[in-house]
């Protein structure tokens, strides 16, 4: 069964939810849904949190109970409905797509999408289109995530309890090409392998006691520095090399996306990327340098400077100009995610361990 996420029932879904919790209200009925509601408003990262005391389950590797678990975490979902979708749509991760795209889930490429195309929809292409490739699974149950936190057909499984319910409302949203309704092989399919397998005991009531552990509009795990900037503008570019592959030009190109007023040429004048906080008159444009920060003090949304030779998890930054990229998450426990590109690979989501001396300057954005 195949499908294809979008928009469209969007504003009708909306409305019906707005009446249900309307009538909810007035007659005092209790819903099962969590006070972690709402669209996940953070930007797209492949990553996903690992809680290594999950096991797999049946058909389930270790693996993909962590991964499901990750994903439901990092969006208030249900890891009994993720692994629902997996197993039917992916034939429990045998399917072409999920083998030779990462892409257990069937989702469709679209133009825009920050990964490239996959194999074609349907047998020799007979339903038109193609999936994604993801670069592996990982990025794929977290882009499925963040497909169904995000889009506003989908968004109200976000913090919902119930299987059942959620669901339906991916059925209603049009997750599934048939539709999912309550009667439908897909809605009784996904409820057997949810109940039989004991899912809900195993895995969901993990996800929902560890719900507090991300902050939900940056994906970020508690304890981090805040966002800032805005790192929407850095989604298409992902998986792409960004002018001449030196790390110094993605920087470039983010500054001049979010503060045209002031970077519309991008920045030119420095030529070490360790030195970025220092080549520019970067208070008179409204932004901040922290230089040597601490860990407390970087923000999602930052221009993160390196230092020179500094030890970055597995190779070393350049000895003359240092290193530089944007601060995606930052997650707790001294782990940095970063956006960088170097000519050796092109725009790329990659973790770090921050340590003191290791950068020498983070450039934060104008609020």
């Amino acid at each position: 069964m195949k499908k294809i996420l979008g928009f469209t029932l969007g504003i009708l879904i909306g409305s019906v939810l707005f009446l249900i919790l309307l009538v909810s209200a007035i007659l005092g009925i209790k819903t099962n849904q969590d006070t972690a509601t709402g669209s996940y408003t953070g930007a797209f990262t492949a990553d996903l949190p690992v809680y290594s005391e999950i096991k797999g389950n049946g058909q389930i590797s270790d693996e993909v109970a962590r991964f499901a678990v990750g994903t439901a975490v990092k969006y208030h979902l249900l890891p009994s409905v993720v692994l629902s979708q997996y197993a039917y749509e992916s034939s429990w991760g045998k399917s072409a797509s999920a083998t030779e795209d990462n892409n257990n889930f069937g989702i469709t490429w679209y133009s825009g999408a920050p990964f490239p195309k996959g194999t074609e929809r349907g047998s020799g292409g007979s339903e038109g289109g193609n999936y994604i490739h993801f670069p592996n699974q990982e990025a794929g149950f977290s882009y499925y995530g963040y497909m169904i936190a995000t889009q506003s057909n989908f968004n109200a499984s976000v913090g919902n309890k119930n299987p059942g319910e959620v669901l339906l409302i991916l059925g209603k949203g049009g997750y599934a090409s048939a539709g999912i309704t309550a009667d439908s092989p897909y809605y009784t399919n996904c409820i057997s392998i949810i109940k039989s397998n004991k899912w809900e005991s195993f895995y969901d009531k993990f996800a929902i006691k560890h719900w507090s552990d991300i902050n939900f509009g940056n994906g970020a795990t508690t304890g981090g520095g805040g966002k800032v900037g805005n790192l929407e503008v850095l989604q298409p570019v992902l998986g792409t090399t960004v002018d001449n592959g030196q790390c110094y030009m993605l920087s470039s190109y983010y500054a001049s996306k979010i503060d045209p007023q002031h970077i519309s040429g991008g920045l030119h004048s420095g030529m070490a990327a360790a030195d970025i906080g220092l080549d520019y008159p970067w208070s008179s444009w409204g932004w901040k340098v922290f230089n040597n920060p601490q860990y407390t003090q970087i923000k999602a949304g930052d221009i993160i400077n390196f230092n020179r030779s500094a030890s970055v998890g597995g190779w070393t930054t350049d000895p003359i100009y240092g290193h530089t990229g944007v601060v995606a998450e930052v997650k707790g426990n001294n782990q940095l995610l970063v956006y960088d590109q170097a000519v050796s690979f092109p725009v790329t989501l990659h973790s770090y361990q921050y340590y003191n001396g290791m950068i020498e300057s983070v450039v934060e954005p104008p609020k």
